[in-house]
C-alpha cells in the first residue's frame, strides 16, 4: 500500500458483534474485494487472514483484535476486527478507542443475539457511529426482515434499512440500495452488475425508503422542513441528513450482505467511506501516537498504534510520554493480519505497527512532550481466577517469565504471587480467557500447567481473653536455654492490628528479653496458629516472666514467647476471618430478582439498587470465597448480559461451621507433614 492518505480520506472502524456471526470473514470478504489479498480466506479452514493465531484456529473465534485495511473509491479504510466472545471484551475496548465508527454485525435471525445487544451497549457509550450488517442471507431459514424488526424493537437509535435483499436464502442474490434507488445482483466474478429493481419488491422498496427519508429528515430542521412542505428530498439531501443523523448518533442504517459470497461487501464498503466520519487528526502538529493493541508474531512483539498527530516515520526515536523512556522504531508497517506491509511513514489518523519496542505496552503515548500522554485505556478488572502450577519440576521460572509476557501483550491477564497461600494466580474475564493463555504459555515458552481453585487469603483473630505462660527451659551442663513469659490476649477492634503492652514492673524480665518475647510472638503470629493464616486484631499483654542469669538469651525468649502466644490464641476462642469485597453487579432488569437470589445464597449483603438504562444495579458484599466462580454463573443468568466489578472492602468473621472446616483441612495437612519428616 504505497499511497498515503490524508486524515479526511481514511476510515477506522471496529467490526462489533455475537461470536460467530460472521465479522472475521466480512473482513476477509472485505481485503479479498478490495484487492488487499489475493485469495479468499476462511475461518473454518483456518485461513483467515485476521485469525492467524494457532489458538484462533483451533478454537475458530478470534481471541486478538485483527487489524487489517483496504482501499476503496479513494479511501483508505482501517478495519479493527474485534472478538465476539465475551472473555476478550478487552480487546473490544481496544478497538473502539482507536475507531471513529462501527460495523456491527449481525445474523439474519429474528432473535436478537446478546453479542448485538453488548455491542450496540458499547456504541452507545462511547458516542460511536455505526452501520449495521446483516452477515449469511444466504443461509437456511435466513430473514433480514426479522431481524430488522427485532433490532427495532430492542434497541436505540432505531435501525432503518439501507439495502433490502434481492431473493433469500440459497436465492439471495443481489440487493437494492435505497438511498440511490439501484439494485445490483452479484456476478460470477464476485462483482455487481446493476439491473432494474424487480417489480415484486417496488411495493417494498418504496415504504422502506420512505421510511429512509423520514430518518434522514429528521436529523436536520432545515431538512425536516422542506419534506414537510414537499413530500420528499433529493438523493444529496438524504445522504447529508443520514450522514448527520449516524454522527449525532439518531440513525443506524442496515446493509445486506453475504461475506462469503461477496455479496454486498462492496457496497458496505462504499457506504463506510461516505457515512462514517474521519480521524479527529492533526497533521501539522508534534507527532504523537497510541499504542492501543500488543500482540505477538513470528517476528516478535508487535505495537499497534493509531497516529493522532503529525507522521511516524521508519527509524524513528520517541519518547515513551507513559512509563518514561525513549523507543527506537526501527521498522513501521502497515497490519494486515500477520502480514507486515513495509511503510516508510504513517500520518496522523492512520494506523500502523512496529516490532520489538523495548518498554512501549498496551495504553502508552509515544511522541513529543506537547500536552504529555494521553488517556489510558480502561479496561475491566479481573472476574475469573486460578491458581497454577507447572507439570514439570524446575518450570517455577519459565512459568513466571512467560505469564510476565504474556500479561505484556494482554493488559486484561493479572499474574500475583500471592505470598500468604503460597500460590501462583492468574486472573482475567472468564475460563476461556483463561484456557487461552495456558494454551500460549505451553505454545509459546513450552510449559505445562495444572490448575487449581485459588486458596483464599483468611486471617486469624481471637474472640476472648485468656493467659499463658510460655516455658523453654533447658539446663544438662554448661550454657542452657532459659525464657519464661507470662502473657494475656483479648480482641481488639476490626482492623486495629497487632498491639502490644508491656505490664512488667521490676526486672522479672530484662528490658533487652521483652524485645525478644515480642518478637517470638509476633513471628508466630505470622504464621497462624490454628490454621496457617496471619493472626490480627489482638491486644497482647506481657505481665510477668522469669530469666536466668547465665542461661537466658535472645533465642530462649524468643521461643517463649511463640510458646505462650499459641497457648494463650487457642484458649482465647479462636476464629477465623474471611474477607469480603465490594461488588457492583449490572444486570438487565428481567434477571434482578435471580441476581438478588444468588447473592444471597452467598451469603451477600444487598446495600441497594439503581435502575440504569433498561437494567439494574445492584451494589453488595459477598465473602470473597463465595465469588470464585461467580463470573460462570452471572454469564449463566443474564445469558452474558451482566457484567460486575469487585474490589476488597474488609474481613469478617467466619461463620464457625465453615472456619471448623478450613481448621480441621490445615491440622490433617500439619500432621501429614510431621509425619512425613
Amino acid at each position: 500500500m504505497a499511497t498515503e492518505y490524508a486524515p479526511d480520506k481514511i476510515r477506522n472502524v471496529v467490526l462489533l458483534g455475537h461470536s460467530h456471526d460472521g465479522k472475521t470473514t466480512l473482513a476477509e470478504a472485505m481485503l479479498f474485494a478490495s484487492g488487499a489479498i489475493a485469495r479468499l480466506g476462511s475461518t473454518d479452514q483456518a485461513t483467515a487472514t485476521m485469525d492467524y493465531e494457532p489458538e484462533e484456529q483451533k478454537k475458530k473465534i478470534s481471541i486478538n483484535l485483527g487489524v487489517g485495511s483496504v482501499e476503496h473509491n479513494g479511501y483508505k479504510i482501517n478495519i479493527l476486527d474485534a472478538p465476539g466472545f465475551f472473555d476478550f471484551a478487552g480487546q473490544v475496548l481496544s478497538g473502539l478507542r482507536v475507531a471513529e465508527g462501527a460495523v456491527v454485525v449481525v445474523g439474519p435471525s429474528s432473535q436478537l443475539a446478546v453479542g448485538t445487544e453488548i455491542a450496540w451497549e458499547h456504541c452507545n457509550r462511547t458516542n460511536k457511529p455505526r452501520v449495521v450488517v446483516v452477515n449469511k442471507l444466504d443461509k437456511e431459514n435466513s430473514d433480514f426482515y426479522g431481524a430488522v424488526a427485532a433490532m427495532r424493537e430492542h434497541l436505540s437509535p432505531r435501525p432503518f434499512p439501507l439495502h433490502l435483499p434481492i431473493g433469500s436464502e440459497h436465492d439471495f442474490r443481489g440487493i437494492v440500495d435505497l438511498l440511490h434507488l439501484k439494485a445490483f445482483v452479484t456476478t460470477e466474478d464476485g462483482k455487481g452488475s446493476e439491473v432494474p429493481i424487480p417489480d415484486d419488491m417496488k411495493q417494498r422498496v418504496e415504504e422502506y425508503r420512505g421510511q429512509l427519508i423520514e430518518a434522514a429528515a429528521e436529523s436536520d430542521d432545515s431538512l425536516l422542513e422542506k419534506y414537510l412542505d414537499a413530500g420528499t428530498l433529493s438523493e444529496e439531501e438524504i445522504q447529508r441528513g443520514l450522514r448527520e443523523g449516524i454522527l449525532e448518533g439518531k440513525v443506524a442504517p442496515v446493509l445486506c450482505c453475504s461475506a462469503t459470497k461477496l455479496l454486498g461487501v462492496r457496497t458496505l464498503m462504499s457506504a463506510v467511506a461516505e457515512l462514517m466520519p474521519p480521524p479527529e487528526a492533526e497533521p501539522d502538529k508534534p507527532v504523537k501516537a497510541f499504542v492501543f493493541s500488543t500482540g505477538g508474531d513470528q517476528f516478535g512483539r508487535v505495537s499497534y498504534f493509531k497516529v493522532v498527530a503529525g507522521a511516524v516515520t521508519a527509524d524513528a526515536h520517541l519518547p515513551n510520554l507513559s512509563r518514561g523512556g525513549e523507543e527506537r522504531l526501527a521498522q513501521i508497517f502497515y497490519p494486515r493480519g500477520k502480514e507486515h506491509v513495509a511503510a516508510s511513514e504513517v500520518r496522523a489518523g492512520d494506523i500502523g505497527a512496529a516490532t520489538k519496542l523495548a518498554h512501549t505496552l498496551t495504553g502508552d503515548t509515544l511522541g513529543m512532550k506537547d500536552g504529555g500522554p494521553l488517556p489510558p485505556l480502561e479496561l475491566p478488572g479481573p472476574a475469573y481466577s486460578v491458581a497454577i502450577t507447572p507439570k514439570s519440576r524446575g518450570d517455577e521460572e519459565k512459568i513466571s517469565s512467560g505469564l510476565a509476557r504474556l500479561s505484556e501483550e494482554d493488559p486484561t491477564l493479572h499474574v500475583e504471587r500471592v505470598e500468604e497461600t503460597k500460590q501462583l494466580v492468574i486472573a482475567g474475564l472468564g475460563d476461556v480467557h483463561l484456557d487461552v493463555t495456558l494454551e500460549k504459555l505451553k505454545r509459546k515458552y513450552g510449559v505445562e500447567a495444572s490448575t487449581q481453585v485459588p486458596r483464599v487469603a483468611y486471617r486469624e483473630t481471637v474472640s476472648g481473653h485468656s493467659r499463658a505462660e510460655g516455658r523453654h527451659v533447658k539446663q544438662s551442663g554448661g550454657h542452657g536455654q532459659y525464657g519464661i513469659c507470662v502473657i494475656e490476649v483479648s480482641p481488639t477492634k476490626r482492623g486495629e492490628g497487632f498491639v502490644w503492652e508491656d505490664k512488667i514492673f521490676g526486672g522479672a524480665i530484662p528490658q533487652n528479653f521483652r524485645a525478644s518475647v515480642q518478637k517470638g510472638i509476633v513471628d508466630n503470629m505470622a504464621k497462624g496458629v490454628v490454621a496457617g493464616y496471619p493472626m490480627v486484631d489482638v491486644k497482647v499483654t506481657l505481665v510477668d516472666g522469669k530469666y536466668h542469669a547465665v542461661d537466658s538469651n535472645d533465642m530462649a525468649f524468643q521461643i517463649a514467647g511463640s510458646m505462650a502466644i499459641r497457648r494463650a490464641a487457642l484458649d482465647a476462642g479462636p476464629v477465623l476471618l474471611e474477607p469480603v469485597v465490594e461488588a457492583d453487579i449490572r444486570v438487565p432488569e428481567k434477571n434482578l430478582g435471580d441476581i438478588m437470589s444468588d447473592v444471597n445464597g452467598r451469603r451477600g449483603k444487598i446495600l441497594g439498587t439503581e435502575p440504569d438504562d433498561g437494567y439494574q444495579k445492584v451494589h453488595a458484599t459477598v465473602p470473597a470465597h463465595e465469588m470464585l466462580r461467580f463470573a460462570l454463573d452471572l454469564r449463566s443468568i443474564t445469558q452474558g448480559r451482566g457484567s460486575f466489578q469487585q474490589r476488597f472492602s474488609h474481613y469478617d468473621e467466619m461463620p464457625a461451621h465453615l472456619a471448623k472446616a478450613i481448621i480441621e483441612e490445615f491440622q490433617k495437612e500439619h500432621e501429614a507433614a510431621s509425619a512425613a519428616h
